[in-house]
């Protein structure tokens, strides 16, 4: 049972600790409106700060024990197909939870003025049923607020649910476009190869292998770690070397402390495809490229993480003039936004008639 209760508690839209702020809060000006108003009066008699002060804070205190009840009738609702059964369902829990509030507010109430004066009312009597069915009414005002905040909360979060699914499932589409898209090139590559290059070819095709099974095991998550991430683009960059050994140069700069950095699956792929498409592919001798990253602190003391990819590209290289227009920094571009919102910073271009570089910068979040 207190498990249950624990949960019931735990399961409000609106954290149990912002509820009750705002209890207090709501205490605190009803208080004040209260000594406003006996001051504004001029009454004869002094200011009660202790009975009143107790008697608004538990009004509103108590509305916590029916949070859970609340909670279930305004989930219900957005379940609810007929709109009268709905409404006449959500009148009759208002009402008794409304009289409930009511009846332990007054004898609360009762109790307090029994300790502040000694003398403690009638109940039943004429004053306590008056004082019952008029603080109904404020109950069931009450009742009616909380609740619309609570089917608010509600649809908040199903809608903020909802959105992130939807993003969820935008990224696994990019990444299954991704997929494919690697293993095109690649598996013409070795068809390409096995002509000019049996062994190479074989090569390849062992080495693809080992890539596929990587893939397949980090299928369904969209985030990894760099150092697991590193691994998959050595494979890659092995595979490509045995096809351009004499033409590309790598050249890695990696900060040791940023290994576990969580970062999204296979992001750096077509970041090195494109550099290997456009600068290593037209060299006419060699083709070099760089990879750096390491952390950088903001002014706003956020850590980043850092990652500058270039590539030497040919002067006056025709290929140079649809860089970066395919499906690779589109794909990263559109993953990156779904991922991160504004949070990140991506951008390339030739800043170097003979040299071009993409800069990416994403939240470091380190493993642990």
């Amino acid at each position: 049972m207190p498990r249950q209760l624990f949960q019931s508690y735990k399961n409000l839209p609106i954290s149990f600790n912002r509820l009750i702020i705002a209890v207090l809060l709501v205490s605190c000006f009803f208080i004040a409106k209260a000594y406003t108003n006996h001051i504004l009066n001029g009454y004869n008699f002094p200011f009660s700060w202790l009975f009143i002060s107790i008697q608004i804070v538990i009004n509103y205190v108590l509305w916590l024990v029916f949070m859970p009840w609340i909670t279930k009738v305004s989930k219900s609702l957005n379940t609810r197909q007929k709109a009268i059964h709905g409404i006449g369902e959500l009148l009759l829990h208002a009402i008794l939870i409304s009289l409930l509030h009511r009846i332990l507010a007054t004898r609360l109430y009762d109790v307090a003025f029994y300790l502040d004066s000694g003398y403690l009312r009638e109940f039943l009597g004429n004053n306590g049923l008056v004082a019952l069915a008029v603080g109904s009414f404020s109950s069931f005002i009450e009742f009616l607020i909380i609740f619309a905040v609570f089917v608010g909360a509600n649809y908040q979060k199903q809608y903020l649910f909802n959105q992130k699914e939807l993003i969820a499932a935008q990224i696994n589409s990019l990444q299954m476009q991704l997929h494919p898209h690697f293993l095109f090139n690649t598996l013409h590559s070795i068809s390409s190869m096995i002509d000019i290059d049996t062994r190479k070819a074989q090569k390849m095709l062992t080495k693809i292998g080992t890539m596929l099974r990587t893939m397949l095991e980090s299928d369904m998550e969209q985030m990894t770690t760099l150092k697991k991430e590193l691994e998959f683009i050595r494979h890659y960059l092995d595979l490509e070397q045995i096809r351009y050994m004499d033409k590309m140069r790598m050249n890695f700069t990696i900060d040791d402390t940023v290994m576990e950095a969580q970062i999204p699956n296979m992001i750096l792929q077509p970041l090195i495809e494109n550099a290997i498409k456009y600068g290593v592919v037209p060299a006419v001798e060699k083709g070099a490229i760089k990879i750096t990253i390491s952390k950088k602190n903001n002014a706003n003391k956020n850590p980043k993480l850092y990652i500058h990819i270039s590539n030497t590209i040919e002067p006056n290289s025709s290929s140079t003039l649809s860089h970066g227009t395919g499906l690779g920094l589109k794909n990263v571009q559109q993953r990156l936004e779904g991922i991160y919102d504004d949070n990140f910073h991506f951008s390339y271009g030739q800043e170097h008639p003979n040299l071009y570089n993409v800069k990416l910068g994403l939240p470091l979040k380190i493993e642990k």
